[in-house]
């Protein structure tokens, strides 16, 4: 039974329960530094994720622009106070929480459990993801292709009475190749933006709630059991189509508004899950201000059909951020950004020198029915390697 509880505790640390979050394949920090609002801001391979037609804003002088590599990490808050919990009830001595017997084994199971317990119905999240891309743009045409890997697990122990179970899981690794394109359409001193772009990929999902009975009968061959009965795998072709029109760059805010379709058709895994259709607008101002390289300041609404089955609340639609380029040369960039995500507050930071950048980026996904309701803060660490 020890061994249960504890392997239980393990499991607690990488695996989502079922919530409210939206479904979604790759979240740039760039963008969740900024309250999430790209529809209509662009300037990155990551453009595929959100607007196709952003791709159009990648900077033609700076040539083909390589991410060899452009990795993230992302924790819950949660997940980094259970996991130091977790670490210390590991710890216990004898005669920590219970009479001394000479045995470390009984203390630490006893605080192992009260850990469990105090984490019961709260969401631990997990995830790792790569898009490594190369992306240019020029006179007219703008072009990404790129790979994508990640891993995202999240989940909730309960009390195990009821439907509820146990623990709640929800993981699945995703990967695949994602190409786009992008064309500009001259209109005086305005300039309409016309993107495509088009993914291939891979799915391993475990989505499940586990007994007290299923995990103790389990108990020696659990990962046989998930692989062989549990997990689910599929193959999902998606494509998506966006505009941006930007208005002279002459005037003061330059302003441009996008719209974009994404997974039209919905970009379906079968028994491994989907992520539907979503019809999104954004706007962004990019106000010519002498202090600092470059100012953005954006705002979105996703999902304007409310297809996302979880809900139909507006808050948890809504994207408001701003970025701020302190400096941008050949050999160094230093950028920070604010914003609002599903009505939390959003920050990140980017340092680059030469070919290497740092990226620290915190947000908080609404894993509850309404924006307000269940808060989970989390933390994206990133390192990227290019040019």
């Amino acid at each position: 039974m020890k061994k249960i509880v504890l392997s239980l505790g393990l499991i607690s640390f990488p695996a989502l329960a079922v919530t409210y979050e939206y479904p979604y394949l790759y979240k740039d920090p760039r963008a969740m530094g900024m309250g999430g609002a790209y529809i209509a801001v662009g300037g990155t391979a990551s453009s595929v994720f959100y607007n196709p037609a952003g791709l159009s804003f990648i900077k033609k002088e700076a040539g083909f622009e390589v991410n060899l590599v452009k990795a993230s990490v992302g924790v819950s808050k949660n997940t980094l106070d259970f996991i130091n919990d977790l670490s210390d009830a590991l710890d216990a001595k004898d005669g920590d929480y219970l009479p001394p017997d000479g045995d470390d084994s009984d203390d630490q199971l006893y605080a192992v459990n009260e850990v469990l317990k105090a984490y019961q119905g709260k969401n631990l999240h997990l995830d790792i993801t790569d898009y490594s891309s190369i992306s240019k743009k020029g006179d007219r045409i703008g072009f990404a292709v790129g790979f994508l890997a990640s891993l995202k697990s999240d989940n909730r122990t309960h009390q195990g009475f009821g439907s509820d179970g146990v623990l709640e899981t929800d993981s699945n690794v995703t990967y695949g190749g994602v190409a786009g394109l992008s064309y500009d359409l001259n209109l005086g001193n305005n300039k309409l933006s016309a993107g495509f772009s088009a993914k291939y990929l891979h799915r391993e999902s475990l989505k499940h709630t586990f007994t007290s009975r299923e995990l103790v009968e389990h108990e020696d061959n659990l990962d046989d059991y998930i692989t062989d009965e549990l997990k689910k795998s599929g193959t999902a072709v998606g494509f998506d189509a966006g505009v941006i029109y930007s208005f002279s760059q002459d005037s003061f805010l330059r302003p441009s508004v996008g719209f974009s379709v994404l997974n039209i058709g919905d970009l379906d895994f079968g028994d491994a899950g989907k992520i539907p259709m979503t019809a999104n607008i954004g706007i962004a101002l990019r106000p010519k201000i002498g202090i600092f390289k470059e100012w953005i300041l954006a705002a979105d609404y996703v999902d304007i059909l409310n297809n996302y089955e979880e809900d139909s609340d507006i808050g948890k639609r809504i994207r408001l951020g701003a970025e701020v380029k302190l400096w941008d040369t050949s050999l160094s960039t230093f950028a920070i950004r604010v914003g609002s995500y599903q009505g939390y507050a959003t920050a990140g930071v980017d340092l680059r020198l030469a070919l290497l950048t740092l990226n620290f980026t915190t947000y908080a996904e609404e894993v509850g029915a309404y924006s307000g309701q269940d808060e989970d803060r989390r933390y994206l660490l990133g390192l990227y390697i290019g040019w």
